[in-house]
């Protein structure tokens, strides 16, 4: 789990059961979106949690080393923007701050230090992270730009994308 992008990716290719959820509480709406393995055991749960129709929060969780889904990012949300929090070594800290302009490929990141200080990540972590998030997002537009794709064009892409995310890794700096 290095970043968000390879979560997403990931999550994006998993086959299985999936199950939609909404709970509402007062002018609060919450919908859950889980996908479970054939074996039933959960792959992913993502949650939109909506004040009105406005989307404030998005929490996404993964299976951690025990298989239990663990929270692994939440994204705040303020109009366009949005500020996500990530827990990149599954350990239930969220070690990373990400700083999103929507609509943009606007970013900032920070790095929450053991003794609790935040410090910005090195330039070429962040200009990957860039990158890897452009790769993460291609598949997606290139299904919505040509709606009769195959499964296995799309399920190329995806592997594909996953790919570049992942070789993409390799060039950030450890900013620990």
């Amino acid at each position: 789990m290095k970043t968000f992008a390879i979560l997403f990716l990931f999550c994006a290719s998993v086959y299985g059961a999936d199950t939609i959820t909404t709970n509402v509480v007062g002018d609060i709406t919450t919908k859950l979106f889980e996908r479970t393995a054939k074996d039933g055991k959960p792959e992913f749960r993502f949650e939109r949690v909506y004040r009105g129709k406005t989307e404030i929060l998005r929490i996404m969780s993964c299976p951690n080393k025990q298989g239990t889904l663990a929270v692994v990012s939440r994204s705040y949300i303020l109009g366009e923007d949005f500020m996500t929090e990530s827990d990149e070594n599954g350990d239930g800290v969220f070690e990373l701050i990400s700083l999103h302009r929507s609509g943009t490929d606007d970013l900032e990141m920070f790095r929450r230090q053991p003794d609790g200080s935040v410090k910005p990540v090195s330039t070429q972590t962040l200009e990957a992270t860039k990158k890897q998030n452009a790769a993460a997002v291609e598949p997606i537009k290139k299904a919505i730009e040509k709606p009769d794709m195959s499964d296995q064009e799309i399920s190329d892409s995806l592997q594909q994308a996953r790919q570049k995310v992942q070789d993409l890794e390799k060039e950030k700096k450890d900013d620990k």
